[in-house]
């Protein structure tokens, strides 16, 4: 089964969900995202309990698109479009990123459905980049839900306020008009952030674009800095190395809190005879270890 077709070196990965998947692809200019068979497991290791307040990590915008897919299909197709911390820079395997734990989360709440999140993060990116993919990529493969995670590194390299917010303008304007479900997902908090000139300006203008489009904001900043300052996890527990990039630590607590947001803006009732389940420390290491594979 295959359904999104990328130009050659556009695309982090494929997030897989229960079903043992893995890339598959193919040699041609134009890549095919594929499902096959997955190789020797690596285990990942849950993530440990992380909490926030709703006013925090709760989504501010209707998901009524993503809604009506899930009524309608068995198979939603996610799209997780984002520099290298959607890529997954930090984690210790490819299944340690926040796309396919968000698949696994996502999976767990909705019983009888198969989210399928395609990663296409790419380490570095800027937005109008992105946004270039978005055109190129994205919008012609139809997803239910795009993940649009940016800002960072526009922030980092110092790129005009006004243009980032025309990117984004223009970005959600054209996801709007092909009927595409998205939330945005804000800059991460990391120790050196404060040190960046204008870094929160980059993180107000995303909420305030969202804001004007309807669209929801999954808050990684506010939702990072909250961890850290409520004593849930140390600097060094949240962070990798260059205390800069995500770790499997913190993509794991991000997946979770967003899967938590987005079905509880979704308010679905499983079909009569399935039960949708709350992730479990011992069930979720055991599907990790039997499912994960290596970079």
């Amino acid at each position: 089964m295959a359904w999104l077709r990328v130009a050659d070196g556009a695309i982090g990965g494929f997030a897989s969900g229960f079903g043992g998947l893995r890339l598959a692809f193919s040699a041609a200019v134009g890549l095919t995202i594929a499902v096959a068979s997955a190789p020797a497991a690596m285990a990942v290791d849950p993530p440990p309990p992380c909490t926030a307040p709703t006013t925090i990590a709760g989504l501010d915008a209707p998901l009524s698109g993503l809604a009506k897919a899930l009524e309608r299909a068995k198979e939603i197709r996610v799209v997780a479009l984002g520099s290298s911390s959607t890529e997954g820079t930090g984690a210790s395997n490819k299944q340690a990123a926040y796309p396919a734990r968000f698949d696994r989360e996502m999976d767990l709440r909705f019983p009888g459905k198969d989210f399928q999140v395609a990663n296409l993060g790419k380490g570095g990116e800027l937005a109008e980049a992105m946004l270039v993919r978005l055109r190129r990529d994205v919008i012609p493969s139809q997803p239910a839900l795009v993940l649009w995670q940016t800002g960072v590194n526009d922030a980092i390299v110092g790129v005009d306020l006004v243009t980032f917010r025309q990117t984004l303008e223009t970005g959600l304007a054209e996801m709007k008009a092909a009927g595409i479900e998205v939330v945005l997902v804000d800059p991460q908090f990391y120790p050196r952030s404060a040190s960046v000139a204008r870094y929160r300006d980059f993180v107000t203008i995303m909420h305030d674009v969202a804001k004007t489009h309807g669209v929801p904001v999954f808050r990684r900043y506010a939702i990072m800095e909250h961890l850290i300052s409520s004593g849930q996890l140390s600097v060094d527990a949240l962070f990798w190395k260059d205390k800069f990039h995500l770790n499997d630590t913190s993509y794991g607590c991000l997946a979770e809190l967003m899967a938590t947001a987005v079905a509880e803006r979704l308010q679905w009732r499983p079909p009569a005879g399935l039960v949708a389940q709350s992730p479990n420390a011992s069930r979720l290491r055991s599907m990790f270890d039997a499912e994960s594979s290596a970079f």
